[in-house]
């Protein structure tokens, strides 16, 4: 009788460390999920906020002067960019021109070219890799905007850095110096705020607003994606458009966008403009 009572007991025993085990199995595989489950959705939040401040919110570490301003001028040598009113080469020289003059009379900044002179043919590839040997704080990639004949089409945008890019929020910050700056000089603002971003699907541009802030795979502007400092591509105006061409892309109109890019990097860094 005693060596049965004794066998149950250990059976019980047995029984009950047997339940203890898989009782604690079982909390520990939960406790597992769950932290997995945290760990995803803390990176899901990151990729799609990846900080708590908001865009407006935004100011960049801006250091100390002189600023190193990497200007370059969209096309040029073998490639005269969009034609209509105006070559945009034409264009995009004579705008870098105006706003290197302005850059050279500031001692806040050191102006720096992306070639050495508008008739040469470098590739966006190797233009971001000369203004990367310079060192730039900052770069305006300078261009004209076209549409079909018989369009109306007119007005600025620009395009930062896209989302989940290292310099995205700097290059943001810069594009909205850069649409308020031509507002105030009189252009209309295309999109949302003149702000869009551009994604290349194969050999499909996609125009995207500045509203979706999805990180995504595909590449944008070569020049954007391949400098290592902040950086927007600006449409200063349509090529096609008389009206466009005559405010802003005639002699006249080139020193005029050029002040107001200048008065952008001045408002981006926080120095005041040389007066006109």
């Amino acid at each position: 009788m005693a060596k049965h009572a004794v066998h149950r007991k250990k059976k019980r025993s047995h029984s009950a460390f047997s339940f203890r085990h898989a009782l604690v199995l079982c909390l520990c595989v939960i406790a597992v999920c769950f932290g997995l489950y945290l760990c995803h959705e803390a990176f899901t939040i990151g990729q799609r906020n990846p900080s708590t401040e908001s865009e407006d919110d935004f100011r960049p570490t801006i250091g100390e002067p002189p600023y190193r301003i990497a200007v370059d001028a969209g096309h040029g040598g073998s490639d005269p960019g969009a034609r209509g009113v105006v070559e945009e080469k034409e264009m995009t020289a004579a705008t870098a021109e105006a706003l290197l003059a302005w850059l050279e009379q500031d001692p806040n900044f050191i102006p720096l070219r992306t070639r050495e002179n508008y008739d040469i043919t470098a590739k966006p590839s190797e233009r971001a890799a000369a203004a990367n040997a310079l060192s730039p704080d900052l770069l305006l990639s300078i261009h004209g905007n076209s549409a079909p004949e018989g369009s109306t089409a007119s007005g600025f945008e620009c395009y930062p850095t896209v989302p989940g890019r290292t310099w995205h929020r700097e290059s943001y910050y810069f594009a909205k110096q850069l649409a308020s700056a031509m507002r105030s000089a009189g252009a209309s603002l295309r999109g949302r705020g003149g702000i869009r971003y551009i994604y290349y699907i194969g050999e499909t541009k996609q125009l995207v607003e500045s509203s979706h802030t999805e990180v995504r795979e595909e590449r944008s502007f070569t020049i954007l994606e391949d400098v290592n400092c902040p950086a927007v591509l600006a449409e200063q105006c349509f090529v096609t458009s008389e009206a466009d061409v005559a405010q802003f892309g005639s002699e006249d109109g080139c020193q005029r966008t050029a002040r107001a890019y200048y008065e952008a990097i001045c408002a981006y860094f926080e120095t005041t403009p040389l007066p006109e």
